[in-house]
């Protein structure tokens, strides 16, 4: 079913600001209030931004399958589709790719219950340029159970990358050839000498073949990441192992110049409750040439440890690569861009700066992170994936974040790490009339809103252009003046959150 854009449930924040005397818009957005899963892609129509994402339940069927185009330029919804599968397994994973006017993402759909009998098939789902369902390609593996981690296309084959075992436990890794019509021409398995194995990408490489990255793991010892590289029939040309560092089952694969490859994996730990001290954990980052030799490997150190969930390849030639850093029972969102060398050009995290933390509880802020990336064909960056204000209600929303072409959500941040505060806005919450006055002026700022009460858990923040929390005060009246005469001369952005409403407007100190 299509819905007008409308009668959807979101809501909007957008910035416009010049740059280089050009006018740029940046903005985060943010879909419904449900349980999204992870599973969230994207691609560029038209101009406009396609998301993919799903809703997600334990009780035999994984929700409804959201494709939502929107406008980057007003953050509105354009068109909506959504596809349910009556009470059947249906999850998607990590691909999404455009071929001759149709689109294509992998996953798994079965009778496959958390925790029950049952078996999934690799999948690929087929919508059109409408957003609606057009089919559904569906591979078994003998009797075990499949589940489609990425999908590539060459020479009109689909080639879909996934991984087969029993239950929870993928045993080999699995590369299917199908034509466009969803009819199997030829399937391999891998396994080499793993026990567990689990998929993740697979990539067109530099000379017609194909890259892929898996996870495998010998019995009780480390997890480590296998790059294969794999001809048209489905032979390994060569296997590259990066080494046993309990890796995990997440590596990024992006093409890097016009010969090399960028590689991404991390070590897997697990937080057992939000008091536990934040351990800075290394991530791995290594560039292979076309022979899958290690022309060079590096170490991104962080407060706390990366995980990179999509790597893509951009136009000069380097690398985007987009996730999270986590922290006890909280995530941050980050992204990298990398030269065609591998080389760190810039890194720049992101948070929503309306966090609240409840004593001696678990309901913690959680920022969520970002799944996916795209480049606007004007330059500037899109990036999607979900924000949850707690670990307990467990609801999450799609969140779009539109930045300039160097990631920044405000002018200012091209150079080093930029602590970028943007503003998050859920569903039920609405824009306040505000007046500000004098503006510009001394720094002395009357305000004066609609709010009937004063909200003492209100905020009132400004943010200098570079996206720095200038100055804060907790507690907002109907009307009120703070003194910012402390702050240098220059244009500020004051923004005004209650539980309710919110209100952004740029101010001038002389």
């Amino acid at each position: 079913m299509i819905i007008p854009a409308c009668k959807v449930r979101h809501a909007l924040f957008f910035i416009l600001f010049y740059a280089n005397g050009v006018m740029a818009q940046t903005g985060s957005w943010a879909y419904d209030y449900t349980y999204f899963d992870r599973g969230m892609m994207m691609e560029i129509q038209s101009g406009n931004i396609l998301v993919n994402a799903q809703t997600y339940s334990l009780k035999g069927t994984n929700g409804i399958i959201y494709n939502l185009l929107i406008d980057p330029e007003k953050g509105e919804v354009v068109l909506e589709n959504t596809t349910e599968k009556d009470s059947t397994f249906y999850q998607l994973d990590r691909g999404l790719i455009n071929y001759n006017g149709l689109y294509y993402n992998s996953g798994g759909v079965g009778d496959y219950t958390v925790g029950g009998p049952g078996r999934t098939n690799m999948m690929i789902n087929v919508f059109d340029e409408n957003l609606m369902h057009v089919e559904l390609f569906s591979f078994q593996d003998s009797t075990l159970t499949s589940m489609g981690r990425d999908v590539s296309t060459r020479n009109s084959f689909l080639y879909l990358w996934g991984q087969s075992g029993v239950g929870f436990t993928p045993v080999f890794n699995v590369l299917v050839c199908m034509d466009t019509l969803g009819n199997i021409q030829w399937y391999k398995r891998y396994k080499d000498d793993y026990q567990f194995v689990s998929s993740c990408f697979i990539e067109n490489s530099h000379d017609n073949n194909f890259i892929t990255t898996s996870m495998g793991q010998r019995y009780q010892e480390k997890k480590t990441i296998v790059v294969r590289k794999i001809d048209t029939l489905g032979v390994t040309i060569w296997k590259r192992d990066l080494g046993l560092s309990n890796s995990d089952d997440n590596s990024c694969l992006a093409r890097l110049g016009s010969d090399k490859y960028l590689v991404t994996t991390y070590k897997d730990t697990v937080y057992n409750s939000p008091n536990d001290e934040v351990i800075s954990i290394p991530n791995w980052m290594f560039v292979l040439n076309e022979d899958g030799q290690i022309v060079r490997d590096t170490i991104l150190d962080a407060p706390a440890r990366r995980r990179y969930n999509k790597a893509i390849s951009t136009q000069d030639g380097g690398a985007l690569l987009v996730g999270y850093f986590i922290l006890p029972f909280s995530q941050v969102a980050i992204m990298t861009k990398f030269d065609s060398l591998g080389h760190v050009q810039w890194d720049r995290y992101y948070r929503d700066n309306d966090f609240s933390q409840v004593s001696g509880t678990n309901d913690y802020y959680f920022a969520g992170g970002f799944f996916d990336a795209e480049v606007l064909p004007d330059g500037r960056i899109a990036a999607c994936g979900m924000v949850t204000d707690s670990f307990t209600n467990g609801a999450n929303n799609i969140w779009l974040v539109v930045l300039d072409s160097v990631g920044c959500w405000m002018p200012g941040c091209a150079d080093g790490l930029q602590n970028t505060i943007i503003t998050h806005v859920t569903q039920g919450q609405e824009r306040l009339p505000l007046t500000i006055f004098p503006n510009p002026g001394n720094g002395l700022v009357n305000i004066s809103s609609s709010l009937e009460d004063t909200d003492p858990n209100g905020m009132i923040e400004v943010f200098d252009q570079q996206g720095r929390l200038s100055w804060q005060e907790k507690g907002i009246k109907p009307s009120q003046t703070i003194d910012l005469t402390n702050l240098h001369s220059g244009m500020y952005t004051l923004r005004l959150m209650t539980k309710t409403g919110f209100a952004v407007e740029k101010i001038i100190i002389e």
